[in-house]
């Protein structure tokens, strides 16, 4: 059993990259599919809440669909919320670095500048696909699920994986 500091540290970990997700997911789709930032982004249909420090709820259209506890992430040993944790920051540091490189997209006359934005964006969307990959899949082993719900940003991150194996 883990400590219970230690416990809510992996629950806000996971709440962390569960709402960068939620807020960069229209970014994504529009970057991947060379869609104009013009386009307005559809309402997300999930989003995640953390009303207290020890829950998350997953919501769609509002309604909650998954809780995930404190006690749920307990099933997992101390270097697994570690691994949380440092997965976290690893997205936080990938989510700071997209916020400064996507306002650059499309802004150069030069379109050889506009090819390096795009790939080093790329490269970014990349590593947070991969940290939420090993995220998800720790959340599968405590039968947290969240691929109904997540389904969208999943499926661009395999666009992304695939693209990156050629």
């Amino acid at each position: 059993m883990a400590e219970p500091i230690t416990v809510l540290t992996a629950v806000t970990a996971v709440a962390t990259v569960l709402k960068i997700v939620d807020s960069l997911t229209g970014q994504w789709d529009r970057f991947w599919k060379k869609r104009s930032e013009q386009e307005p982004d559809r309402p997300h249909s999930v989003t995640t809440e953390q009303p207290q420090p020890d829950t998350i709820v997953v919501k769609r259209y509002g309604t909650p669909v998954e809780t995930i506890t404190a006690a749920d992430l307990a099933k997992l040993d101390v270097n697994s919320h570690k691994l949380i944790e440092a997965l976290e920051k690893s997205m936080q540091r990938q989510y700071d670095l997209w916020t400064k490189v996507y306002p650059t997209r499309d802004v150069s006359p030069d379109p050889v500048v506009n090819a390096q934005v795009d790939q080093r964006l790329e490269d970014i969307l990349g590593k947070m696909c991969a940290d939420l990959g090993r995220l998800f899949a720790y959340l599968d082993s405590i039968g947290k699920y969240l691929n109904d719900h997540y389904s969208h940003a999943r499926y661009l991150c395999s666009e992304v994986e695939q693209k990156v194996k050629g």
